[in-house]
């Protein structure tokens, strides 16, 4: 790859996600990004900072990842950085929320965000010096799926047919994933090569392929969603609550809960009977005592309310009981949910 020779690059690699990680530094500024770190590979990628004596300034997610936990939040706690993800994910722990056409600084270099969703609805893609990171919306020869996390598969094929594709054709593209042992590739090369969405590709030909794919559901995307939209760190103090966990949030993980996961709705039955989340089990404040049992044998349980007091209440009732598996949504709620315009249930069965 040939990339600026005036910017610093490393390419690094987690095996058992098959992610890569970026690493971008001005050699005489020596400050950096990094982009797509793994949680697991912290201590690899921290000791790398350290060794090249990097100063990091941002930590640059392309999208809310379904198959790895990001490292994001530690970064932040160990240097300072920002964490910084799309504006759309509204992932309320983020420093920054990017914008389309948004500017990041290191040194003497611009990062240029680009809003490229499909793959989900906030996807990322970042272009400095000639080289372009692409995350999960264009892979070398491939590109993300779209049958989860708001995926939409004519977005995919707007944003690399408009926005990607449109770029000169020795863009260097580097991705976020590469599953036969490809590092990179280049605009020019998948605009010709690539069997998804090549340049004479059609949308409705995408669409096709896309629908087609039948790929089995991520092995991790019911813990890695969750974690990414607290920027990858561990549930705040207290028994299982979540900082900042929000109606938005809840909205965001709603197709991708587990049997094992349950949203609670505390209000009254009068209440839950007018409008509820979909999937949500109605267990009135005041009345918990009886699904004590039944809600500690769920992996995580989701409290909300009209506006989050009741919940914030439940919450503290059942953590007294034992329950160390809850996420109280104390700071919004179904008024929330509705003012969004989000679906809604109505009757008194939640299932």
């Amino acid at each position: 790859m040939n990339a600026s020779s005036d910017i610093g690059y490393r390419q690094l690699f987690d095996r058992d996600t098959w992610t890569y990680t970026y690493l971008l530094f001005d050699p005489e500024t020596l400050e950096g990004v990094i982009i797509d770190p793994v949680k697991e590979k912290f201590d690899r990628d921290l000791q790398l900072l350290e060794e090249l004596g990097i100063e990091l300034k941002y930590v640059l997610d392309t999208h809310v990842h379904a198959d790895h936990i990001t490292s994001a939040g530690l970064f932040r706690e160990m240097t300072g950085a920002k964490t910084s993800v799309g504006e759309p994910s509204g992932v309320p722990c983020a420093d920054v929320l990017l914008q389309d056409g948004d500017l990041l600084e290191i040194g003497r270099h611009q990062i240029q965000a680009i809003s490229t969703p499909g793959h989900t609805d906030a996807c990322t893609s970042f272009k400095v010096n000639g080289m372009l990171f692409t995350g999960d919306t264009l892979f070398i020869r491939g590109c993300g799926r779209t049958d989860f996390q708001q995926g939409d598969a004519t977005r995919l094929y707007n944003s690399i047919s408009r926005k990607l594709y449109s770029l000169p054709d020795a863009t260097i593209v580097l991705p976020g994933h590469d599953y036969q042992g490809r590092s990179s590739s280049t605009i020019g090369e998948e605009k010709r090569f690539n069997p998804r969405v090549h340049a004479e590709q059609t949308l409705e030909g995408f669409v096709k392929v896309m629908n087609s794919l039948n790929l089995k559901r991520p092995a991790r995307i019911d813990e890695a969603v969750p974690a990414n939209l607290s920027c990858g760190m561990s549930p705040a103090s207290g028994h299982g609550t979540e900082e900042n966990f929000s109606m938005d949030d809840l909205h965001r993980i709603l197709g991708v809960l587990n049997p094992e996961m349950r949203v609670v709705d505390v209000r009254t039955p009068g209440e839950y009977a007018l409008a509820h989340v979909p999937k949500s089990l109605n267990v009135p404040m005041g009345g918990e005592q009886e699904f004590i049992e039944e809600l500690r044998g769920y992996e995580k349980v989701y409290l909300y309310c009209q506006s989050g007091r009741r919940a914030q209440t439940v919450y503290t009732i059942l953590s007294r009981q034992g329950l160390d598996n809850l996420v109280c949504i104390c700071s919004s709620g179904m008024a929330n949910w509705i003012s969004s315009g989000f679906p809604v249930n109505r009757g008194e069965a939640g299932y």
